[in-house]
């Protein structure tokens, strides 16, 4: 059972499908001052540059509305784009529409409560419109705020009813199609499910074989299922079309660790060096170092748990053994954080294995951002770990916030 990493492996995840990163920054709520009174509250409001003349009707202000929010979301600008669209919702509340562009607008500016309840709203008008469902799986799946394992499941099934949908459709739109493939893809690899994720990838590359978003997804679930030369393929190909993308060049360099090529250093470095805001370099310390921070978290256990863990081996690799990846089926992807090795909810039978415990200082390396970070995740994942030692499984760890 493992500790698994953050997700590190979507090209372009950190933005919503078909709109550039958001810019804009949320306005402070003010604080409380002397007698309980807030301060007064005039939040700055970037104005809608449709042009609106006083002699229309509501409906031509709506579709004026609507088409100016689309212009500023394809631009970028999604302060304007949430007037626009926040506007057109007044006058047409019903409009599916502008909810659904209330939500990419507000999204985008990294005001998820407010896009969620925008997105939510889009679907009580019409739960079944394909572009709508492709928005709100997009946002549960890739927002940029935490995404655990409900948004996931979310995102797919949003992503699935809209795929549904859209081949049920007379005419059919082969890009929505291929973007919903890719959705299902992406949030099934994170799951767990790569082997499933490679069913909808074949599917998305069948309507839109030049998707470098595509074979991106399409080399994360190979490189998941440890078939690292057909991931590093994958990748290959994928970087003949968007030779810029920062999590291809990583996804290829840490499939490339896996072949034992040099070439692999490289690909790290020019990742980090293509996104530097969002991709660090590996927070390596020595084998002694980490040991040490194992020691201090065992000190700190109860006696009874300590007496527990000395009973077993507590491990340290750089990188997961391939037996170990291949223990369940399908594998353990290869960027787990460490992995319980013995019998989860029973007593050891006199021919089982020795237990033991391995965290793995590569992977913890690269799932942090700093030195003080890593000493939390090591902390956290050998936790985790003991959890399973102690009879618990996956879900009861979540119960618990132990992820």
């Amino acid at each position: 059972m493992p500790e698994k990493a953050a997700d590190f492996k979507h090209a372009g995840s950190a933005q919503p499908i078909g709109a550039a990163a958001a810019t804009a920054t949320l306005p402070s709520k003010g604080s409380m001052v002397e007698g309980g009174v807030k301060p007064h509250r005039e939040d700055p409001v970037i104005d809608c540059p449709a042009k609106l003349t006083d002699n229309s009707d509501d409906d031509a202000k709506v579709t004026a509305l609507l088409d100016e929010a689309n212009k500023q979301i394809e631009a970028g600008t999604f302060a304007a784009a949430w007037t626009c669209a926040d506007r057109a919702a007044d006058l047409s509340p019903s409009s599916v529409e502008a909810n659904h562009l209330r939500g990419a607008a507000l999204a985008a500016l990294g005001r998820d409560s407010e896009a969620a309840t925008a997105y939510a709203l889009a679907l009580a008008l019409d739960p079944d419109d394909p572009e709508t469902l492709r928005a709100v799986a997009d946002f549960y799946i890739n927002g940029k705020g935490e995404r655990g394992r409900d948004s996931l499941r979310l995102g797919l099934e949003l992503a699935q009813r809209g795929s549904r949908r859209a081949l049920a459709r007379r005419r059919r739109n082969a890009p929505l199609a291929a973007d919903l493939a890719v959705l299902e893809a992406q949030a099934l690899n994170d799951l767990g499910r790569s082997d499933e994720a490679l069913e909808r990838i074949d599917a998305a590359l069948r309507i839109a074989p030049g998707r470098g978003d595509a074979l991106h997804e399409k080399g994360v679930a190979l490189f998941d299922l440890s078939r690292f030369a057909d991931a590093k393929a994958a990748f290959q190909k994928a970087l003949g079309i968007q030779p810029e993308d920062a999590y291809t060049h990583q996804m290829l360099g840490l499939t490339l660790e896996q072949l034992a090529d040099p070439a692999a250093t490289s690909e790290l470095e020019r990742a980090v060096k293509l996104a530097p805001g969002e991709l660090t370099p590996a927070v390596l310390i020595s084998t002694a170092e980490f040991q040490k921070e194992i020691d201090i978290v065992i000190a700190a256990l109860t006696q009874e748990r300590r007496d527990h863990v000395k009973q077993i081996k507590v491990e340290i690799e750089d990188l997961p053994l391939a037996d170990d990846l291949k223990a369940v089926n399908p594998p353990f992807p290869p960027t787990i954080l460490g992995l319980y090795r013995g019998p989860v909810g029973r007593a050891p039978a006199p021919d089982d294995e020795p237990s033991s415990i391995v965290l793995y200082r590569k992977n913890l390396a690269r799932a942090v951002k700093t030195r003080t970070e890593l000493t939390e995740q090591i902390r956290d994942t050998l936790l985790h770990e003991i959890g399973h030692l102690e009879g618990l499984d996956e879900d009861d760890l979540r119960r618990r916030g132990m992820e």
